[in-house]
């Protein structure tokens, strides 16, 4: 394999959020295949798939060369090394089934027992090239799609009872495989009944959410049986490559280039990145300075539930769509207009939607730049000018670099001037605020280190074959030589916790937040046909590897575990793990040597942190506005939490007043500590947030945890010319 490492010095860095687009529009597996599954008999599968007038493809004696040469390129040069055995096929068989069938609504118990059969001869098949079993699968998955849809359409004709006391549990990834297709009636009839209350309570009349649920299950079966051979094929690839590590998949031809595009930016979109969530289209991120991020409206963690050009009326319903061809529909001419109707994350897939409109465009430099401001915090010893450097990602403009344009845009470049700005300005302290800075170029991070430490090592490259690579700053002296602190939240990723794990390292500043999200590593698209003289007539795809693996200065990975802040924030967290670790099969923390480095010489001690930390924890405690903050964050994680409903309609109307009294209540002891007229409704206040440029929404709120970030940077001096002192 071509040398890795020096690849990875002018590596554009994805975090798993950037990446996910790609293994979402590429990948097919969990939700671009709608929802669904199915299960029986192997045997009875191919019968019964032909009895339901799918039209699937053959796959080609191509598709079982590519997946010999994708089995022995895993083995080879895949950075974790796994055997290919009994115990491994199984788990394959399990990463199939959980993308075809994520909420186990589709397969019954006796299927997935028939499927259980080959749980050890996976392997085999791999081996051979043998796709035969994973595709009378997807055939019995098929079918059971089919006959899902049409008794879902089927049961909307009779009417539904909302005065009974039922629940509808909306987490089913663990769920019991229902025994048969009666239990699996009864618990579509709750499913069924739970998609009728949400669209009731999006105040759509009777009939028209009818309508409308027909044409989703119908849109069901119909998506399912469009699957071509390609899809499929990618389909079954990705659930050896899933059950190695999450960041490995095969791009099919499609895909691929699909890929480029999503690389060189040559079609505009919306600027977010999306992944299919059972059955709801995610939204993974937001791309800073994108025309999605610019609306002020769409966040990470909001589901895209229907989608429209131009104006409301032309909105389709999306919910069970493939992620590829929500894709198509979102991306556009530049210029046009395309309109989302959204469920905030905030309210959970039982709140009410919102509609947004988006102008397409092509995502800009300039608003992904970083940008310095400058916050005054009141003290005893008076006022103290506090530097702020907001920091979306890593960027660098290759292409005006590489044409000798002397002022090309660079995250490194961009920096230092804002710096030698802020030093004229006399600013007593510095923040660099990484807080959603989900990554980028791994060259700028290193030079961008370099900024604030005189020379030395940055971070530490593992790859396959075990050599590490060191990559360093090599410029002597600083920009900027006084105190400094590092914001970070679970939104940092990659080259973020690259850097924030340096300054960390070589306690050059404090880092405030949240723990990282902990990816570190390195994924290199190799195309399938440079590693074969066999010649095609069509083109092979690709795959997408993990090769490499990140290490902080300390020796520490920033994989799995991120860069754990030095003060964090107690706040609410979403149920579950984040990031990395949301991942059960994703590369583990390890520790290689520490690479060797000079500590800061005005380093903050441990003994000013824990001060400025107890000092932090009293401050806040007595600051309405800050706790304010804290109980909005909880009361919408609670909401995003909310994993049971009621399908009893008046108990989720009271539900949803009561969240919305609270909210509104929250949100106006916002208003008043931050001197704004008060909102009467919660109408009002959704259509404040939708109009960002309205007077009332242009007067932004102080960043209550930016502020207290500034605080604690003072009082670490303070403390730690006091222990300076005392130990003289």
């Amino acid at each position: 394999m071509t040398n890795t490492i020096n690849k990875l010095k002018t590596l554009k860095l994805n975090s798993v959020l950037k990446v996910s687009l790609l293994s979402g529009l590429i990948s097919i597996s969990v939700g671009c295949l709608g929802t669904p599954p199915a299960g029986t008999s192997l045997i009875e599968s191919a019968n019964a798939a032909e009895k339901t007038d799918t039209n699937l493809e053959q796959l080609t004696p191509r598709h079982s060369f590519e997946y010999k040469i994708i089995n022995s390129m895993l083995k080879r040069y895949h950075y974790k090394k796994f055997e290919l055995n009994d115990e491994f096929s199984g788990k394959i068989l399990d990463q199939y089934i959980k993308q075809l069938d994520p909420s186990r609504i589709y397969f019954t118990q006796a299927d997935i027992t028939q499927f259980d059969k080959h749980r050890d001869k996976f392997d085999d098949y791999i081996n051979a090239g043998d796709t035969e079993v994973a595709v009378n699968i997807f055939k019995k998955y098929q079918q059971r799609v089919n006959e899902r849809s049409q008794y879902a359409i089927q049961r909307l004709d009779q009417k539904f009872d909302l005065t009974k006391d039922e629940e509808y549990n909306l987490d089913r990834e663990k769920a019991r495989w229902e025994v048969n297709s009666t239990a699996l009636n009864i618990l579509w009839d709750k499913r069924i009944k739970n998609d009728y209350i949400n669209q009731i309570l999006s105040d759509e009349k009777p009939k028209e959410v009818i309508s409308k649920l027909k044409k989703r299950y119908a849109s069901m079966t119909k998506r399912t049986n469009q699957i071509k051979s390609n899809e499929l094929f990618q389909t079954i690839v990705n659930a050896y490559a899933g059950a190695i590590e999450p960041h490995t998949s095969y791009l099919s031809p499609r895909s691929s280039e699909q890929f480029d595009i999503n690389m060189s930016l040559s079609l505009s979109g919306i600027g977010a990145v999306l992944r299919t969530d059972e059955e709801h289209t995610k939204i993974i991120s937001v791309v800073p300075g994108g025309p999605a991020d610019l609306t002020g409206q769409i966040k990470a963690g909001d589901r895209i539930i229907g989608v429209g050009q131009k104006t409301e009326n032309s909105i389709k319903d999306i919910v069970g769509w493939r992620l590829s061809d929500v894709v198509n529909i979102i991306r556009g001419k530049k210029g046009s207009t395309v309109v989302l109707s959204v469920l905030p994350n905030e309210t959970g897939l039982s709140g009410k939607a919102k509609t947004v409109k988006i102008v397409r465009d092509k995502i800009k430099l300039e608003h992904q730049a970083a940008s310095k401001r400058i916050i005054e915090i009141e003290r005893p010893e008076g006022k103290v000018k506090v530097g702020v450097i907001d920091l979306p990602s890593f960027y660098i403009d290759f292409k005006a670099r590489n044409r000798g344009d002397a002022e090309y845009a660079g995250t490194t470049r961009d920096v230092k001037k804002l710096l030698i700005e802020l030093n004229k300005e006399g600013i007593d302290d510095l923040i660099i605020d990484l807080r959603g800075n989900g990554g980028g170029s791994l060259s700028e991070v290193v030079s961008l280190t370099g900024l604030f430490i005189d020379q030395g090592p940055v971070v530490q490259i593992n790859d396959t074959t075990g050599r590490t690579d060191i990559l360093r700053d090599n410029d002597s002296g600083v920009v900027y030589n006084g105190p400094m602190a590092v914001m970070i939240d679970k939104g940092s990723a990659s080259a973020s916790e690259i850097f924030a794990g340096a300054i960390q390292d070589y306690k050059r500043g404090v880092i405030i937040g949240e723990t990282t999200f902990g990816k570190g590593t390195v994924q290199t698209v190799l195309p399938l046909e440079s590693y074969t003289r066999k010649t095609f007539d069509k083109p092979l795809g690709q795959i997408k590897i993990t090769s490499a693996q990140f290490f902080r200065v300390n020796g520490e990975s920033t994989q799995h575990k991120g860069v754990v802040p030095d003060l964090s924030w107690d706040l609410p967290q979403v149920d579950g793990d984040f990031g990395e670790r949301a991942f059960k099969n994703a590369l583990p923390w390890r520790r290689i040597e520490m690479a060797k480095h000079k500590d800061y010489k005005n380093a903050f001690g441990a003994a000013a942190i824990q001060q400025a930390r107890t000092k932090s924890l009293e401050r806040i405690s007595n600051d309405p506005k800050f706790k304010t903050t804290v109980d909005r964050v909880k009361l919408l994680v609670d909401a995003g939490n909310e994993k049971v409903v009621s399908l009893n309609l008046k108990k989720r109307q009271a539900k949803r007043e009561d969240f919305n009294k609270r909210l509104l209540a929250l949100e106006n002891n916002l208003q008043k500590a931050n001197g704004l007229p008060a909102y009467k409704t919660i109408k009002e206040l959704r259509d404040a947030q939708e109009k960002k440029n309205d007077d009332i929404f242009t007067k932004q709120p102080v960043d209550v945890f930016l502020n207290e970030a500034a605080h604690i940077l003072t009082d670490l001096q303070k403390f730690n010319v006091m222990a300076a002192s005392a130990n003289k």
